[in-house]
């Protein structure tokens, strides 16, 4: 289906899509409150506040996954009613997801047809495979993804599912489309080739929703910013009208000032990690480094690149070809998960969801699932006193927004869901921490938090990696950018010759070479 294809559904002109003094309430939790949103076509209107400000929840109601409390919709001038998911693609209406959510068995294009395969002939009809097909080529070319239609979902990329969800989007021939934090899992390539279909699909009068809590990427896309602050609507204007001290100052309720880069580095001469010759083909090879305690370490490069696998065959998740790991001068190479946590190594993955935390357990049973040590009593039981003083502890040192520790670590915003992980892997006292994408759907608020606590880590003497998309973060944080492109370490950039552009044109100078 080509891009800006009309939808039989729904017409192929949608003017503004307006949300009137919604409110939502889960029992006596309020979340959002009286909030008055309008999003004309041919624009991007990005919704921001810190986690738990209701931004997420608002883009569910208005594309049909939650049903508000009290308030309005009108799409054109017309009151509409969003009983579903499937009620919104009927209207038009789209989400892309923050979190993607694929059939890990199907192949990509009946990943993209869920739920509405085309069919031909006359009774009885049979699925037109060949023409889902084609049109599943045309969407992702459109997109310009690198995705093969054929290949089964479970090999796809945290970028790639996301960037699938774009593709859908435009195969159901949705005008108004609204992303939630689309870009958390891209690096700075990844998401200007987003942002280049956006303005595409703005340039056509697609009526665009956004939602990032990367600060530069809300001043370069945004046409119109919105900011909610405790379920309220506290701030509206156009993007010109806004900088960076506004936005921040808004989103917190105070004033906030832009923190540079880190000047103090606490990394010392002593080595605690050390990687020789690690290898596991095609993904890596040969990758070799030392980490010192008190240094913070970045791995920066291109999705796909191999940072997240390297950092998995560290802590023993993924097979080694070859190669050694040294903890603390031991050789770690051989050793289980277990064994590897409890000899003071942790990982903290980019998924929190699939592999960080276990969604339906509570705040404290997730905190304490790495330290059910501390928690047992003489009798050999888990002592509830000594879970929930954890849990209290971790959930105040961490700022975790919740009801209770005892609440559903799913009933969380992203972000809060971001900060039990971190406490729990924190929580266990590693010499080593490996932190993939660390502040990934976190508010600007919560990321100061997050870096002056990696930062105090440092100054304790803990050697951290950090694997992150946002070059911001890797420029502010690292002492040391090691630069990957395809599984291959291809730069190393140290002290005050890290900025945003040397780190970026480090391995995308490598992808031009290559051709890509």
């Amino acid at each position: 289906m080509p891009l800006g294809a009309e939808s039989k559904a729904h017409d192929a002109e949608v003017g503004l899509y307006e949300a009137h003094h919604l409110v939502k309430k889960y029992g006596n939790v309020v979340v959002l409150r009286d909030v008055s949103v309008s999003m004309a076509p041919g624009r991007v209107h990005t919704i921001m506040g810190e986690n738990g400000a209701g931004k997420s929840t608002a883009f569910k109601i208005l594309s049909g996954l939650v049903r508000p409390t009290g308030g309005s919709l009108q799409l054109s001038g017309r009151e509409i009613s969003l009983a579903s998911p499937s009620a919104a693609h009927h209207a038009g209406i789209y989400l892309v997801p923050q979190e993607p959510a694929v059939m890990p068995e199907l192949s990509v294009t009946e990943t993209m047809f869920v739920g509405q395969l085309p069919t031909v002939g006359r009774l009885p009809r049979r699925i037109d495979w060949k023409g889902a097909r084609a049109r599943a080529v045309e969407a992702l070319a459109t997109l310009k993804l690198d995705i093969d239609p054929d290949q089964l979902a479970r090999n796809l990329s945290i970028a790639q599912q996301q960037q699938l969800e774009c593709a859908k989007a435009l195969l159901r021939g949705c005008r108004v489309i609204l992303f939630d934090e689309p870009t958390s899992p891209l690096t700075t390539h990844e998401v200007e080739r987003l942002f280049s279909t956006m303005r595409r699909l703005r340039s056509e009068g697609y009526t665009l929703g956004f939602i990032s809590h990367r600060m530069d990427e809300v001043l370069e896309i945004s046409d119109d910013i919105s900011i909610l602050r405790d379920g309220a609507l506290v701030d509206s204007a156009q993007k010109q009208d806004f900088d960076r001290v506004r936005l921040m100052s808004q989103m917190v309720g105070r004033e906030m000032r832009v923190i540079p880069r880190r000047q103090i580095s606490h990394a010392s001469a002593v080595p605690v990690l050390t990687v020789a010759n690690l290898t596991h083909e095609p993904r890596f090879r040969k990758v070799s480094f030392t980490l010192h305690k008190g240094e913070i370490l970045g791995l920066a490069g291109l999705v796909g690149a191999g940072r997240t696998e390297i950092a998995e065959a560290i802590f023993g998740v993924r097979q080694k070809d070859a190669g050694t790991v040294q903890l603390d001068g031991e050789d770690i190479a051989s050793c289980g998960t277990y064994d590897i946590i409890r000899k003071g190594l942790v990982y903290a993955p980019e998924d929190r969801a699939k592999h960080g935390a276990v969604l339906q357990m509570t705040i404290t049973e997730n905190l304490t699932s790495s330290l059910l040590e501390r928690v047992k009593s003489s009798m050999g039981l888990l002592s509830r006193n000594d879970e929930e003083r954890i849990g209290a502890e971790t959930v105040l040192r961490y700022r975790v927004r919740c009801a209770g520790i005892d609440q559903k670590l799913r009933q969380l915003s992203g972000g809060n869901q971001q900060k039990v992980v971190f406490g729990k892997w924190m929580g266990t006292g590693p010499k080593v921490a490996v932190l993939d994408e660390p502040t990934r759907g976190v508010d600007v608020g919560a990321k100061d938090e997050i870096y002056e606590l990696i930062d105090g880590l440092a100054k304790e003497g803990m050697g951290i990696i950090v694997i992150s998309s946002e070059l911001e973060e890797l420029v502010r944080l690292c002492d040391r950018i090691l630069s990957v492109y395809e599984g291959r370490i291809v730069a190393e950039i140290n002290g005050d010759e890290i900025t945003q552009e040397r780190v970026s044109s480090s391995y995308l100078s490598s992808a031009a070479a290559s051709g890509r």
